[in-house]
């Protein structure tokens, strides 16, 4: 009998190893919760008294209640002092508890000594391997994840003359590298299996792309394209076509703009292509069965000085990020006909609004380059993100995910400082 003793909870162990214990009262105490199975090793239990206590049915108790339905033993009624919304009900009649008791993280797991400004990834003969982007170092790293070790080790260096993009592609079970450069023209590497390394394999017209900003590809039925947004003064935004021998010039879109950033989207079952420009609001292009062609379509207004645009999905319902770095960047969904705008996100000197998804939890990642770096979490009731972690990156330029061995991880690039690797990790509150 521990009663009136202004407990407000016990030790984990407190009654480890007492198997022949048959009656236990912790009436009238001060106990919020206490901690997971606590009575584990009371084999013999006939009778358990807890009235007269303070428990909080939060996450905490989740325990508890399912031991409730397990036990043989007589348990005396555990009434909730808390939550507010749970207050004066038995735990012991719950079949579950209305709180969310799974949270998330993102910590550190890893950082790569290279500034980097995009950064994409590619599975291959069951492997895992991420490509970034290095123009400080002249070169598109490859890393492979090790399965021994747990970490991305160096695999390859594909380098050339200030790379600010490495974007891969998997056709008919090889690979592609296309290498966006500033300098020396843009190019594509293929992967020599026999070698372990990718090797030159062809050059794009150095005509066509004067400063490359973004790299897309994807694929249309049976045909493969990229395309390079070209953000010049003379922006020749430029659709290459795979041909079975190589990619070549295919279609060029919005000349003079300035283009920042392609998306490629399937819109109410149509193959689509946003272009994002400092100099005008965002266009959107639609894919032409008749023509083979992308045909302007029309554009998304009120939306000026857009540097990034990235779509995702949440229960069937389309969405877009658009990211400024003047103003506040912008969540549109997808509506009868058109995009309409449901929330403002305030970012100045951001150029990365990046939407991501782990294990049914819907995220955007908002880089900055004055302050911390903000990570928003989507809240179903509110239908918004709401903040959920600030992390410290140095000018962040994109935010990629990459999944391997039942793990996942956000890579985040940085234009003046290390490249970071987060872990998407799972904390139950029940514990």
């Amino acid at each position: 009998f521990i009663e009136s003793n202004k407990l407000e909870t016990t030790s984990k162990y407190a009654f480890r190893g007492l198997r022949d214990l048959t009656h236990l009262s912790l009436a009238n105490n001060n106990i919020k919760f206490l901690p997971r199975d606590v009575f584990i090793d009371l084999d013999s239990l006939i009778e358990l008294d807890l009235r007269g206590n303070a428990f909080e049915c939060d996450c905490r108790a989740k325990w508890l209640m399912m031991w409730l339905k397990s036990t043989n033993a007589t348990v005396s009624d555990v009434v909730c002092a808390g939550p507010e919304d749970m207050k004066g009900r038995r735990l012991n009649d719950m079949s579950s508890l209305h709180d969310e008791c799974i949270s998330t993280d993102f910590v550190l797991h890893q950082s790569v000594a290279s500034e980097s400004l995009s950064i994409d990834t590619f599975s291959f003969k069951n492997d895992v391997y991420v490509t970034i982007a290095a123009p400080s170092t002249d070169s598109c790293m490859v890393l492979q994840w090790d399965h021994i070790e747990m970490n991305f080790r160096t695999y390859d260096n594909i380098t050339g003359q200030s790379i600010v993009g490495c974007k891969s592609v998997i056709i008919q079970d090889e690979v592609y590298v296309i290498v966006a450069q500033l300098f020396g023209g843009s190019h594509i590497y293929k992967f020599d299996d026999d070698q372990s390394r990718f090797n030159k394999f062809q050059d794009t017209e150095v005509s066509k792309i004067s400063k490359p900003n973004d790299i897309e590809a994807f694929q249309i039925g049976s045909d493969w394209f990229f395309v390079i947004a070209d953000s010049s003064k003379a922006g020749l935004s430029t659709l290459y076509k795979w041909n079975d021998n190589g990619f070549y010039s295919y279609q060029s879109l919005h000349e003079w703009f300035r283009d920042t950033d392609a998306e490629f989207l399937n819109l109410d079952g149509k193959a689509h292509l946003i272009l994002a420009s400092r100099s005008q609001v965002p266009v959107i292009y639609q894919w032409s069965r008749n023509n083979q062609k992308f045909i302007l379509q029309g554009d998304i207004p009120s939306m000026e000085d857009v540097v990034a645009v990235k779509h995702f999905r949440i229960k069937e319902e389309l969405y877009l990020a658009m990211t400024r770095y003047i103003g506040d960047s912008k969540v549109l969904k997808w509506g009868p006909k058109q995009f309409s705008e449901i929330q403002a996100v305030p970012s100045r000197g951001s150029m990365i609004l990046q939407p991501f998804s782990f294990k049914d939890r819907y995220y955007l990642a908002l880089g900055s380059d004055y302050t911390f770096s903000q990570i928003y979490l989507w809240d179903d009731d509110k239908k918004v993100f709401d903040r959920f972690k600030e992390v410290y990156i140095q000018a962040p330029r994109s935010f990629t995910v990459v999944s391997t061995d039942r793990r996942d991880f956000i890579f985040s690039s940085s234009f003046k400082g290390n490249t970071q690797i987060f872990e998407h990790i799972i904390i139950d509150l029940t514990l």
